[in-house]
């Protein structure tokens, strides 16, 4: 994807428009303003609570960053590392039912979730929303996508909080806290937000993104038949097996990946050598993010 960047007074008015939403949203909700950021009400147990999962699509990574502009330290912005921020999927990180679904001049297109036992958790500047007052939604159910809706119009992330009786709380995330990161980049969290509850390990992402440097020729099956062309660039892959070495020079790979083809027949579920990844060296097989390509 293509990252904006901005210099830093553009950035500091981008985030004290998205501090202003968030506190005029609080205000409208009947809600405190701002929690006590350093006592025990604005802390709280990692292990306390809903088990919390990253609002977005599981298995894709996302930059958490909370600055001083917001109204509250635990305040988190989330930004795509793993593909489009607008119009991404947001996900319930817990189940429960919906209280507000409401577009507000500041806050934009907003999303309140009552968990119970005094858990909230906030999702504001949503390009839209899929969910209505009183919709009972499951944990990874989708309530809305990405946008840069009210006072947001510096670029495109998802505003979220996790609420404990009014106060706004460090984040939880997969049984961790979301570290409190003053600036955007600092931290990067993946998703497990895959269903089942997020308990067990999650299951591989269906695809994984990668860069391919040259045009890499598609087979039938691991060095089998030619039937198409996989083009240079970013594209995605399913998983991976080993099959016959493929060395260019001091560069090979064992390694070939399942995925479709740019052109060819057939296109779909075909392969090519790893040997094409752009970011990654001998016998490895990993996506953009470093993670492992999983085993066909």
């Amino acid at each position: 994807m293509t990252t904006t960047r901005r210099s830093p007074t553009a950035r500091m008015t981008a985030e004290a428009a998205c501090a202003t939403a968030a506190t005029a949203f609080l205000v409208l909700a009947g809600l405190p303003a701002q929690a006590d950021a350093t006592g025990t009400a604005g802390t709280r147990a990692a292990t306390a609570g809903p088990s919390f999962q990253l609002p977005v699509p599981c298995g894709q990574r996302w930059t958490t960053s909370t600055h001083g502009g917001h109204a509250n330290q635990y305040m988190v912005d989330m930004i795509s590392q793993s593909g489009a921020t607008h119009g991404t999927a947001v996900l319930a990180s817990a189940a429960g039912r919906v209280t507000t679904s409401a577009y507000y001049n500041d806050a934009g297109n907003t999303v309140v979730i009552d968990h119970g036992g005094g858990w909230v958790t906030r999702y504001l500047h949503l390009d839209s929303r899929a969910v209505g007052v009183g919709t009972t939604v499951g944990q990874g159910q989708r309530i809305g996508a990405v946008g840069n809706s009210g006072t947001w119009t510096s670029g495109s992330h998802l505003h979220y909080e996790q609420k404990l009786n009014g106060a706004v709380v460090q984040a939880t995330v997969n049984g961790h806290l979301i570290p409190v990161k003053w600036s955007y980049g600092q931290h990067a969290e993946t998703s497990n937000n895959c269903g089942g509850g997020g308990n067990n390990p999650p299951p591989a992402p269906r695809k994984y993104m990668v860069d391919i440097h040259s045009a890499a020729p598609g087979h039938s099956s691991p060095g089998g038949t030619r039937t198409g062309t996989l083009n240079k660039g970013t594209g995605y892959v399913y998983c991976r097996t080993r099959g016959p070495k493929v060395q260019v020079g001091a560069d090979y790979n064992h390694w070939w990946l399942k995925t479709d083809l740019d052109s060819g027949n057939p296109w779909r579920n075909q392969w090519v050598s790893a040997y094409y990844l752009s970011r990654w060296g001998n016998d490895q097989a990993k996506d953009n993010s470093g993670n492992d390509i999983r085993d066909c």
